[in-house]
């Protein structure tokens, strides 16, 4: 049963199957580098930054399509070994918010959470919704108040404030935040004459539920909203 329905069931399997595709592709190109050269240490690494894109595109078309939660985590550990080798602050950090939040939706080790941490430790990246994901899984872990983008994601610190006291308030203000997100997508992509839509979810609307213990189940047919992804190990 499809989890978004603004594309079809042969449109989601025709992405994944040219999806895949372009992943061998971008291994192949892997192999043919040489690492101590520096112009194929230039490719390396565009080749990784292009296969952070086609991995996560991966993961949101299978879980549109409605495939099995559980069978995406090892797509998405997979995807932490491209970040590790092409990811920069200054052109990912939505990327960023998604494999954090998809990190604490699928309960991943450790370690592997600990690599992301340390991309964002060592480009010194100080913003208030990162900090807060990363919070959840290392309680040390400094928040700053301000936000890198005030667009949609300053209305995540309004319901962490709103959850101290009132959850239902605070899950009114998800709601919200949702249309939020959708209104602030750069690209409507079920609206291109090209098969390019993947899905829309909002990983870290899931990842705050989950952080803050609201009860969503009146999300779960709310557009936008992960709530198998929530849900997958309950």
């Amino acid at each position: 049963m499809l989890r978004d329905t603004l594309n079809t069931q042969e449109g989601y399997k025709e992405i994944i199957e040219e999806t895949l595709e372009f992943i061998d592709f971008d291994y192949d190109d892997l192999n043919s580098y040489n690492d101590s050269n520096s112009e194929d240490r230039k490719k390396i690494e565009a080749t990784y930054k292009s296969l952070i894109k086609y991995n996560y595109e991966l993961l949101e078309t299978y879980y549109s399509l409605g495939e099995e939660v559980q069978g995406l985590k090892e797509v998405l550990v997979k995807n932490i070994i491209n970040f590790k080798n092409s990811w920069q602050a200054e052109w990912g950090y939505v990327q960023m918010v998604n494999m954090l939040s998809l990190g604490i939706l699928f309960e991943i080790e450790n370690k592997d959470f600990d690599e992301l941490i340390g991309l964002v430790e060592r480009d010194n990246i100080n913003d208030y919704l990162l900090d807060f994901l990363i919070g959840y899984r290392r309680s040390d872990w400094q928040l700053t108040q301000k936000f890198l983008w005030n667009k949609p994601y300053k209305g995540i610190s309004e319901i962490v404030e709103l959850a101290r006291d009132d959850k239902e308030k605070a899950l009114e203000r998800l709601k919200k935040y949702l249309k939020e997100w959708y209104r602030g997508l750069e690209t409507k992509t079920h609206e291109s004459k090209h098969n390019i839509h993947t899905g829309y979810w909002c990983w870290e609307a899931g990842a705050i539920a989950k952080i803050l213990d609201l009860d969503d189940s009146g999300l779960k047919d709310q557009p936008y909203y992960p709530y198998d992804m929530v849900h997958w190990n309950d």
